[in-house]
């Protein structure tokens, strides 16, 4: 099959979108806001629609939930919850692991993945120095341990979002809010007794200066109750789906802000806006993949190679391929560019799709050997004063072993 004019330029921009987003020369909002804008030039996407989808749902569930998770950090809720646990484990640096690992994953399954970290960041310094445990040795494990924990719920990260989003545009029955449980909980699990027996070992030992400026909490005891109750509502709201996500999203963003537990100001500032526009870039290089039929040839390209492997075998090789791709790209535009071909190559084989869907949504949050692809790993670089060799060292046997689990869990649950 020979591919198009469009479907070779929608390529090209592909390839140097992925080149810019690992090497960086350019901040990755002005790559967002070029893509929608270079695809209109060559007339691949309509230029009257070009930036629509950056008010998609999935970017107005991400700044509703960002905003409700501000409110539980800023309110002190956060600090309280993780202060209270990381204290009862103890202060050994294998206890401390353990316990950052407990609070890190626990918030990400039901909070932002980054915003967990971002906040915890600070408790984490403190009871290092506490313990005189290095600041270095817990971070990663936090990072790691935030990435693990957005596996287990729907809300946890937003590929999860992304993934349920293009099941229902696919005409695909759509994963359920504790449906991802079933493998993010041994994950977080492997990923933990990882960490805390090897994992440290592998880590080096720096002595880095806590940052001024780092923010502070209210403590309001009023205002904790408050925001549990509206993060609960919230909860609750998205897992029985009396409205839809994005909605309770905004209903919480909106109440927080409403009831007095955040300032406008603060909710404002808490939007990652790089996040919004890498979403409305890729989410149209995406579709223009699909519609130019490169997609499709990318597909027809891969299928020999995995044409006549037994279902657990593709599974394998379709997770190994996303962990691939997302140790590099952000997790959500990699989520977006995979989907479609797993899907696509599950149904040709026969196999249920959902196997493949599942194993590329949960393989997104597999990012362990570089500090792109995911929010908690570019958070804790610079403080813990990693080098790319750090997160290589670290997180290559962690990034076999939860490509192993993965496997065997996607597999057993769903062929």
């Amino acid at each position: 099959i020979n591919m198009t004019i469009p479907a070779i330029i929608t390529c090209i921009i592909f390839v140097v979108v992925i080149i810019l987003l690992v090497w960086q020369p350019v901040h990755p909002i002005l790559i967002g806001a070029a893509i929608p804008a270079v695809l209109a030039a060559f007339k691949i996407i309509d230029g009257g629609t070009a930036y629509a989808e950056f008010g998609n749902t999935t970017v107005v569930f991400f700044m509703g939930l960002v905003v409700v998770g501000e409110a539980f950090f800023k309110t002190g809720l956060a600090d309280y919850i993780g202060g209270k646990i990381i204290g009862l484990i103890g202060k050994t640096e294998r206890g401390l692991i353990l316990g950052t690992s407990i609070v890190g994953g626990g918030l990400s399954a039901f909070l932002n993945d980054t915003g967990t970290t971002a906040c915890l960041m600070p408790i984490v310094g403190s009871m290092a120095e506490k313990a005189n445990v290095p600041k270095s040795k817990l971070l990663m494990a936090l990072a790691y341990a935030a990435s693990l924990g957005g596996t287990i719920t729907l809300i946890g990260t937003t590929p999860h979002i992304v993934a349920n989003g293009m099941l229902k545009d696919m005409g695909l029955r759509e994963f359920g809010f504790f449906e991802y449980t079933k493998i993010g909980l041994p994950l977080l699990i492997v990923g933990m007794i990882y960490m805390a027996l090897i994992g440290t070992k592998l880590l080096p030992v720096k002595d880095i200066e806590s940052k001024e400026g780092e923010r502070k909490s209210e403590k309001n005891p009023a205002k904790m109750i408050t925001v549990a109750l509206i993060f609960l509502a919230v909860v609750i709201a998205m897992a029985t789906k009396i409205v839809p996500m994005h909605i309770a999203g905004v209903f919480g963003a909106l109440l927080v802000v409403l009831t007095g537990c955040i300032s406008a100001q603060d909710a404002i500032k808490s939007f990652s806006v790089t996040t919004v526009f890498l979403v409305g870039g890729i989410f149209p290089l995406s579709k223009a993949l699909v519609k130019t039929g490169a997609a499709k040839y990318i597909v027809d390209l891969l299928s020999p190679a995995l044409h006549g492997l037994p279902p657990v075998l593709l599974i394998a090789a379709i997770s190994l391929i996303m962990l691939v791709v997302t140790q590099f790209l952000l997790n959500s535009s990699a989520t977006v560019l995979m989907l479609p071909i797993a899907i696509l190559v599950c149904q040709a084989a026969n196999i249920n799709p959902l196997a493949g869907a599942m194993a590329v949504s949960v393989c997104a949050s597999g990012v362990f050997t570089t500090p792109f692809g995911t929010g908690p790993n570019l958070l804790v670089w610079e403080a813990g004063g990693y080098t790319m060799k750090d997160y290589l060292k670290c997180g290559a046997p962690l990034l076999i072993l939860f490509w192993i689990v993965t496997t065997a869990l996607c597999s057993i649950i769903y062929l």
